[in-house]
């Protein structure tokens, strides 16, 4: 008997001291303000009554609260992590504009060996958000959403400082029901990411390419019934090249290049071009983090036409959106930062018919602190 209970606590032992278990817990509140959280534009004609941005654009002090959840477990060459989020924004100014989000992930992966592992991830997030009037008659994009979807792939050396993923994903994602419409769509593609690491006087410079390609299925429905009212057919295309340029061992900087494309088999109509140009600015301290970046993106549609509240004005339709994202984070005390964030986003467009709800100008903007705990 005792032989036995040696040889058990032995097994049990020699387990334990090959697995990790780690939890994390964070819970953060930032306060704020946004400037036009429904993304409007100053003047919309609806049913022969002009609304301008007073009826519009909706602005408010806002409080922003999340718990953040996050579990690995590691045993050998097994690795489980899971992370969950939820999180909600509450507006002061419009209590009933305010929202909340739950963001879920569960990734394994699998060391094959030295050079190859296995990917996998299941994803869940619920958007419970409603648009403009609570409706969305006005507003027509709708904002509430639930997705699910799945990765799975490969990640491997292919020679010397370089690592290569191949995955393929697939999400299904269902819009809560606006106006007199309700939406849908399957999407499946693959996606390619390799990073080559290069050491310069100690520092080490990273090259990245970026490739993916899927296609998505929308379905529309009339919300009082199940019968398809109209389908889409669309497929992407999107490929981005990066360099990481540190600067010293506390500061970097990564300007990046997308190219983005959608072809529209459906009817033709709404596939675009469109260019990206970034620059990610990083920095890290052992009681500071700063994460900023500045983007411009052109789209350009290949056969919607420009319009102005009269007429076509003889231009293909044209995005162009200036975008700023700054996040701070400063440890204040153990396990106790103080936070801040910044962001901006401005469109541009050919498109002035103020009938139009859709392919407007905007600017949506916000900025909050607060305090962030790591339990």
């Amino acid at each position: 008997m005792k032989i036995k209970t040696i040889i058990y606590v032995m097994i049990l032992g020699y387990s334990l001291s090959y697995s990790q278990t780690k939890n994390t817990f964070k819970i953060e509140t930032q306060g704020g303000y946004e400037y036009n959280y429904f993304k409007s534009p100053d003047v919309v004609r609806v049913n022969d009554t002009i609304l301008t941005k007073e009826d519009l654009i909706s602005s408010s002090i806002y409080q922003d609260v999340s718990l953040g959840y996050k579990f690995r477990y590691k045993q050998k060459k097994n690795r489980l992590r899971l992370f969950i989020k939820p999180s909600a924004r509450i507006f002061y100014q419009n209590i009933d504009d305010s929202y909340w989000s739950l963001d879920s992930r569960l990734k394994y992966d699998y060391n094959l060996n030295r050079r190859f592992k296995v990917l996998a991830e299941a994803r869940f997030k619920r958007m419970n958000r409603e648009g403009l009037d609570g409706d969305q008659n006005v507003l027509i994009n709708p904002l509430g959403y639930t997705n699910y979807g799945t990765t799975a792939g490969i990640e491997f050396i292919a020679f010397k400082k370089n690592e290569m993923t191949f995955e393929g994903f697939y999400n299904f994602k269902n819009f809560d029901a606006f106006g007199v419409r309700d939406l849908q769509f399957n999407e499946y593609g693959a996606q390619f990411l390799s990073v080559q690491s290069i050491s310069i006087n100690r520092l080490v410079h990273k090259i990245g390419l970026h490739a993916s390609a899927k296609k998505r299925l929308y379905d529309t429905f009339n919300s009082s019934d199940t019968n398809t009212d109209g389908e889409r057919d669309w497929d992407y295309l999107k490929g981005s090249i990066f360099y990481e340029l540190p600067w010293s061992e506390k500061f970097k900087l990564k300007p990046r290049l997308t190219y983005y494309s959608r072809i529209d088999n459906s009817t033709n109509r709404s596939g675009f071009n469109q260019l990206t140009p970034e620059i990610g600015l990083y920095y890290k301290s052992e009681h500071t983090k700063i994460n900023a970046s500045v983007s411009y993106v052109t789209r350009k549609y290949k056969e919607i036409e420009a319009r102005n509240t009269e007429m076509r004005i003889g231009e293909k339709l044209k995005y162009e959106y200036t975008n700023f994202q700054l996040n701070f984070a400063h440890e204040i005390r153990t396990n106790i930062s103080l936070t801040a964030t910044i962001y901006s986003r401005v469109r541009s467009t050919n498109y002035t018919d103020i009938d139009a709800r859709s392919f407007r100008n905007y600017r949506n903007q916000y900025a909050g602190i607060g305090i962030l705990w790591k339990l």
